[in-house]
């Protein structure tokens, strides 16, 4: 039986789903296309690297470790911190994730809340820079960074810790979940924030240099990139000529720069393959870095190469961790 059709209906049926389909093509490429930006500069292609633990952290140092740094000391120390809601501590610990405190636990630091640690970071001068700056919501409006004299591993508790408040600059009203981070570092006497924009996949680089402790210090917005992920931690080699950035899936590193304009260099991305939700990095050489899964307390060792391997543009910066708190 044959089925009678109107011709101006047909048309209207016709062009409405030929409407639905380019509008479901517009809106999956605006769900997907902050994952599948390119960078601005061409990034040499890198085979995907499979993570295989070197070593795993003892559950007593807390199983949501967000951030590391190496010791300023200069012996092989890792000091650790955890996320939200876990104890008010730092964690010294080896490249295995052995715990190296006396007590086999983590060392207080005195008048200090988590609300919500992601990232730690050392200067030349022994500091080491608690950065309590997560905002999966965006709704902090001042953030804090806790300041310690590096401890002994015999120590119950760090020194007192000085504290400095800060803020972002732009209103978040107009844009939503922008001001979380969870990646900081320190290089030529100031700090460095990167971004984890949950709106997209862009970090915006962010800076604080002239720290004041007696008032909420406004970051600066220095630059952005499209790392194509979520970042999760960073950190500076220990020749000022590398940066470090972690997202759940890749390694990027960023190279040949001069001074801080650490995209405006060379960069290198690494994909990662079966290291799950790893949200903290430490350089243990100038061309090595550790990572430590947060779930799973994992520890994963990986050695790498540049393309180029030039002398950054530019003076070299000494110290290349300057103290940002005098």
């Amino acid at each position: 039986m044959s089925l009678m059709v109107n011709p101006a209906l047909f048309r209207i049926a016709v062009l409405s789903l030929f409407l639905a389909a380019a509008c479901g093509v517009l809106l999956h490429g605006s769900l997907h296309a902050a994952d599948n930006r390119s960078p601005t500069k061409s990034v040499p292609a890198t085979q995907p690297l499979r993570l295989v633990p070197s070593g795993k952290v003892h559950p007593a140092a807390g199983t949501e470790i967000s951030g590391l740094a190496k010791s300023p000391s200069g012996r092989s120390i890792y000091w650790a911190v955890n996320d939200s809601g876990n104890p008010p501590e730092l964690i010294p610990i080896n490249v295995r994730g052995e715990i190296l405190s006396n007590s086999g636990r983590g060392i207080r630091v005195p008048l200090a809340v988590n609300i919500d640690w992601e990232s730690l970071a050392a200067d030349d001068s022994g500091r080491l820079y608690i950065f309590d700056v997560g905002n999966n919501f965006s709704r902090r409006k001042v953030l804090q960074v806790y300041i310690v004299e590096e401890p002994g591993t015999a120590a119950a508790i760090t020194t007192r810790p000085r504290v400095l408040q800060i803020r972002y600059p732009e209103s978040n009203r107009a844009q939503k979940l922008i001001h979380d981070c969870e990646a900081a570092f320190v290089f030529n006497g100031a700090l460095y924030f990167l971004s984890k924009r949950l709106s997209d996949a862009t970090t915006v680089l962010y800076s604080l240099d002239a720290p004041n402790p007696g008032k909420v210090n406004t970051l600066t917005p220095r630059d952005s990139f499209p790392v194509g992920g979520y970042v999760t931690g960073a950190d500076i080699s220990p020749d000022g000529r590398v940066l470090a950035v972690l997202t759940y899936r890749t390694l990027w590193l960023f190279y040949d720069f001069t001074d801080d304009d650490f995209f405006g260099g060379e960069s290198k991305a690494i994909p990662l393959e079966g290291g799950g939700q790893i949200e903290s990095i430490a350089f243990t050489g100038n061309r090595s870095v550790m990572l430590v899964n947060e779930t799973r307390n994992e520890v994963f060792s990986i050695d790498f190469d540049l393309p180029t391997d030039r002398s950054a543009r530019g003076p070299v910066i000494s110290p290349r961790r300057q103290a940002a708190y005098r």
